[in-house]
């Protein structure tokens, strides 16, 4: 379509050149329904020309990260065109899932909406009104600003599933699409997918000796398929002997790597492009940070009971469908379990806007000893799990252990986080860590 053809209206703006003003026209078509911008033409849709446009460009992307509250970016697409040898700028804005406003004005005075061909500040009560509307919204079936998507990688995992994407209804079944236009779901497994995940190799968890650094990108299946690939070529694998039987032991065994980096891809917030990260300290362990806090009402002790809320329910069932995911809720407890047993400490801490999961090293020393022990510990920890807790009399008593050897086992699960300590002296107890 000609630009010189239309008018400006509802979802098309003109502007002769870039200045400030131009998020709140940003933000009224986030707030209100999708639109175009064009930067270069004047009020009557003449092409005029600017000046410098990949400046501006840079320029526009930095501002709506800097002015735009939520980030916004992930639903604005900003490029250049040419005709008649002057160039132009167009951005692209989706509708969002937030309230969006200028982060300089706040919520109430610095929300916009876009009517007729006007972008005007909301009211008080229409920005109440907003919040209500837009708490149903999901990223996933949102359409996405990018509608040049795509699907190289994700067919070939769908082929080997015996699923064709070219087929009819099937991108619509997937939810790749709605109305005929590409969602965010979409977005996401196509091979245009803007979210990346940064990887940081250290020699220790005090970060003072780095050794490495990736950015994986591509569609989300690819991430998550290149970061398994790097992690197993990346980690080592000991063979222990016992009884004459060779043992492989992994420092991270490939079902823990598999749910933790599915977890953050699964479960994170899509509302912002701020990346994942994963950070593998060689000495210590892995450190998993995910952008999002807890979805829902669920709380920590919820999701290592077993109990699952999605944030992100297509891309999950997708993932199982391609056979990633093997079972919803059950992952996240079953490491814990995993290290409960051979007594290592798996951390999860909760922050306001991030999950974070920390993978202790397995080392070769460290299944010895736990070999050695771990019927014993097993012992102890399901008698803690019935009882409530467990002295150390009652634990000598329980695996028929000398005093020593019984105190080194309950140090050992209190050291690895597993059990906590309580009291001093012969009313000592030992607690599960919670």
């Amino acid at each position: 379509m000609e630009v010189s053809s239309m008018n400006e209206n509802e979802s098309i703006e003109f502007k002769e050149n870039y200045t400030e003003k131009i998020y709140k026209e940003i933000i009224a078509f986030l707030n209100t329904n999708s639109g175009t911008i064009y930067i270069g033409y004047d009020d009557n849709g003449n092409l005029i020309g600017v000046d410098n446009c990949k400046d501006i460009e840079e320029k526009i992307s930095n501002g709506i990260r800097t002015n735009i509250y939520p980030d916004a970016r992930i639903f604005v697409s900003i490029n250049t065109g040419k005709l008649e040898d002057k160039e132009y700028i167009i951005i692209k804005v989706s509708k969002g899932i937030d309230i969006y406003y200028l982060k300089e004005k706040g919520i109430v005075k610095g929300t916009y909406l876009r009517t007729g061909s006007c972008s005007i500040p909301a009211t008080e009560e229409t920005v109440k009104q907003l919040i209500i509307k837009n708490s149903s919204l999901s990223f996933e079936t949102s359409i996405s600003s990018n509608q040049e998507l795509t699907f190289d990688y994700i067919s070939k995992a769908l082929e080997e599933n015996n699923i064709n994407i070219n087929e009819n209804n099937i991108k619509e079944n997937l939810h790749f699409t709605a109305n005929q236009k590409y969602t965010n779901i979409g977005l996401l497994f196509s091979d245009q997918n803007p979210f990346t995940f940064k990887l940081a190799v250290y020699q220790s968890n005090e970060k003072n000796n780095f050794l490495d650094r990736k950015e994986f990108k591509g569609s989300i299946l690819e991430i998550y398929d290149t970061i398994i690939d790097y992690l197993k070529n990346n980690t080592a694998t000991y063979g222990l002997i016992n009884t004459s039987v060779r043992e492989d032991i992994e420092e991270y065994p490939e079902f823990i790597l598999r749910e933790i980096v599915l977890n953050s891809l699964i479960h994170r917030d899509y509302g912002t492009l701020t990346s994942n990260i994963l950070n593998l300290y060689k000495n210590n362990g892995i450190e998993v940070i995910s952008f999002g806090s807890l979805y829902g009402n669920i709380t920590l002790d919820d999701i290592l009971a077993g109990l699952s809320t999605s944030r992100n329910p297509y891309l999950q069932s997708i993932f199982m469908r391609i056979k990633r995911v093997e079972a919803i809720g059950s992952g996240l407890r079953r490491v814990k379990s995993y290290y409960n047993k051979i007594g290592l400490n798996f951390e999860i801490d909760v922050l306001p806007s991030a999950f974070v999961v920390k993978l202790p090293k397995i080392s070769l020393n460290n299944v010895a000893i736990q070999n050695n022990s771990k019927g014993d510990m097993d012992i102890i920890i399901k008698y803690i799990e019935k009882n409530g807790s467990i002295t150390r009399i009652n634990a000598q008593a329980l695996i028929n252990k000398e005093k020593t050897t019984t105190s080194t086992i309950l140090n050992k699960l209190v050291e690895n986080g597993v059990l906590v300590k309580i009291g001093n002296g012969p009313s000592t107890r030992y607690e599960i860590n919670k």
